[in-house]
């Protein structure tokens, strides 16, 4: 359900600002908009359908002895009979131990673990410069500037055309 919600939000919101963008500022602000989208899009699909780094029976060949003092920091989990490595920790919401373990994200619907810690920051990291760029660029101050370019340019341009004649005009 959250990376529903968080495909929701992201597209509602290019829905609303790309086209602002394009009419209010321009076609590289509107661009600027779908890149920011494009990249959130995916780095939400890599989060939410990659492993996070579960731990596997099995799944590390060189698992200490419990008297070796390489051992440190390893445990054993009774509820997924695996060997943890250090920094693993078991979710109780997905029911497996994760190597790595941030913290269970209902946004992304899964753990975020080692492998996929990276892709979390850039989808974080998206939305958030997507959402200062729209609010800050697209709504406020970019349609601004806009606007005063657009009004200086009308009135060099009525300016010049004050002074002159038509063509016809200088016809006796």
């Amino acid at each position: 359900f959250g990376p529903v919600c968080g495909l929701g939000l992201l597209t509602f919101a290019t829905i609303y600002f790309a086209p602002k963008a394009y009419k209010n500022i321009g076609v590289l602000s509107a661009i600027t908009c779908l890149v920011f989208y494009v990249i959130g899009v995916v780095s939400l699909f890599i989060v939410a359908c990659s492993d996070p780094g579960v731990v596997k029976p099995g799944g590390y060949a060189s698992v200490p002895t419990m008297n070796a003092s390489a051992g440190r920091g390893w445990r054993y989990c009774d509820l997924c009979s695996v060997s943890q490595p250090p920094g693993a920790v078991h979710c109780p919401e997905c029911n497996v131990c994760v190597d790595g373990y941030d913290h269970h994200c209902p946004w992304m619907g899964t753990c975020i673990g080692k492998k996929n810690f990276t892709a979390f920051c850039t989808f974080n990291a998206t939305w958030l410069f997507y959402l200062m760029y729209a609010i800050i660029w697209v709504t406020f101050f970019g349609a601004a500037f806009s606007e005063i370019n657009s009004t200086e340019i009308d009135s060099s341009n009525d300016q010049e055309m004050s002074g002159t004649k038509a063509p016809w005009e200088d016809a006796p």
